[in-house]
C-alpha cells in the first residue's frame, strides 16, 4: 500500500534550529492544525512531545482532544464553543464569539493589526476587556498575525509598529481591569526566520517545523516522503501509450509499472503535459489516475516526492497546498 515516510531526524533538526533561534524550547509553539499540514497529527504530536515542546496549536476541539495530555498548553484557533472547553486555550476572533465563551475559559484575544482577516479591531479592545471581565474569562494571551512576513517588502515592519501600539494599549487595559499580564505572540514561521530578534513570549511555527521556509535562508529539512508500491509491470513497444487519453506515449521500448497512489490520495493530478519525474528521476507516463500512477521502470516501490516545492512549482501552487491534500488514510511511517 502507498504510504508516507516521516523522518524523525529531520523534524528534530528543524525543531532544534527554531528553538535556538528563540533561545528556548519553551518559546516554540508547534502548529499541528489540519492533520499537521498533512504529515499526521498524532505522529507529529508524539515527536514534538518527545523533543520537549510544551506548546501545540490546532484548528478545532476534535484535533485538541486527540493530543490532550501530550502538551501542557494546547491552543485552538477556531473553537466551536462548547459548554465544556476543558483546559484548552481558545482564540477569540470577534466580540460575538467572545459573548458565547463559557465562564472560566482561558482565552487568547486576537487583534487585527492590519491583515483584516480575523481578530477584533483596535477600537473594539476596550469593549472586549469589559466583556472578558463581566463574563469571568481568563485572559491568557493577546495575539496578532502578520500578513506579509513571507514577502520581502516593508509591510511586516509597519504592521509590527501597529502591534507594538496594541501591546501598549493592552497593558493599559490589563491594569485598568485588574488582569494578570497576558502572553503576547505574533510570529509565524516566516516572521521568526526573517527577524534577527523576536521579543514576544512565544512564536507559532508551522511550515518551518516541516522543513520549509519562504526565503531558503535556513538549513531546514523536509521530512515527508510519499511512496507508492507496485501493482503491475508490463513492457510496452515504441509508440504505445499509457493511461486515459493515451497521453503517456513511449518513445522507445519501455518497462512501465503502475503504482498504488493517485489523486484520491492527495497526489495532484498530473495531466501528462510537460515532464514530471519521481525522486529517483523516473518519468511519470500519462495522466495520474484516481488510485494509480504509471512510471517508467520496474522498481517495487517509488518515491513520488520528498520536497513539496518541486510539485508546487510544477502545479503553480504553494507547498502548503501540496502537503495538506495528502489523505489522512495513508499510513504514516516514522524512520
Amino acid at each position: 500500500m502507498a504510504y508516507i515516510e516521516l523522518s524523525k531526524q529531520a523534524y528534530f533538526h528543524n525543531l532544534q534550529l527554531l528553538s535556538e533561534k528563540l533561545e528556548s524550547k519553551e518559546r516554540l509553539a508547534v502548529v499541528l492544525k489540519d492533520n499537521a499540514y498533512g504529515h499526521g497529527l498524532l505522529q507529529m504530536a508524539e515527536m514534538a512531545h518527545a523533543f520537549g515542546v510544551t506548546k501545540a496549536i490546532v484548528r478545532n476541539f476534535s484535533e485538541a482532544k486527540q493530543i490532550e495530555g501530550m502538551f501542557p498548553f494546547i491552543m485552538i484557533l477556531a473553537p466551536d464553543m462548547q459548554e465544556e472547553v476543558g483546559d484548552f486555550s481558545l482564540v477569540i476572533n470577534s466580540l460575538t464569539t467572545l459573548s458565547k465563551t463559557p465562564k472560566n475559559a482561558k482565552i487568547h484575544l486576537k487583534i487585527d493589526s492590519g491583515m483584516h482577516r480575523n481578530g477584533i479591531m483596535i477600537e473594539e479592545m476596550e469593549e472586549a476587556f469589559k466583556q472578558i471581565k463581566k463574563q469571568g474569562l481568563v485572559l491568557e494571551g493577546i495575539m496578532t498575525h502578520f500578513r506579509s512576513a513571507d514577502e520581502l517588502n516593508t509591510e511586516l515592519f509597519w504592521q509590527m509598529k501597529v502591534w507594538e501600539h496594541i501591546k501598549q494599549k493592552s497593558m493599559e487595559l490589563v491594569k485598568e481591569y485588574g488582569f494578570k499580564k497576558p502572553l503576547f505572540h505574533s510570529a509565524n514561521s516566516a516572521t521568526l526566520l526573517r527577524l534577527e530578534a523576536y521579543h514576544d513570549d512565544f512564536a507559532r511555527c508551522g511550515i518551518a517545523t516541516y522543513g520549509y521556509d519562504d526565503f531558503s535562508q535556513s538549513p531546514l529539512q523536509p521530512l515527508l516522503t510519499l511512496w507508492g508500491q507496485k501493482i503491475a509491470t508490463r513492457t510496452l513497444k515504441k509508440g504505445q501509450a499509457v493511461g486515459y487519453g493515451g497521453r503517456g506515449v513511449c518513445y522507445h521500448d519501455s518497462q512501465v509499472t503502475t503504482y498504488d497512489v493517485g489523486y484520491a490520495d492527495g497526489y495532484f493530478r498530473y495531466r501528462g503535459d510537460g515532464e514530471l519525474t519521481t525522486l529517483e528521476g523516473h518519468k511519470i507516463l500519462g495522466r495520474v489516475s484516481m488510485d494509480n500512477v504509471s512510471i517508467e521502470g520496474k522498481a517495487d516501490e517509488v518515491a513520488l516526492f520528498c520536497d513539496a516545492r518541486v510539485l508546487a512549482s510544477y502545479h503553480d501552487t504553494i507547498v502548503y497546498d501540496i502537503l495538506v491534500k495528502l489523505s489522512p488514510s495513508l499510513k504514516r511511517v516514522l524512520v
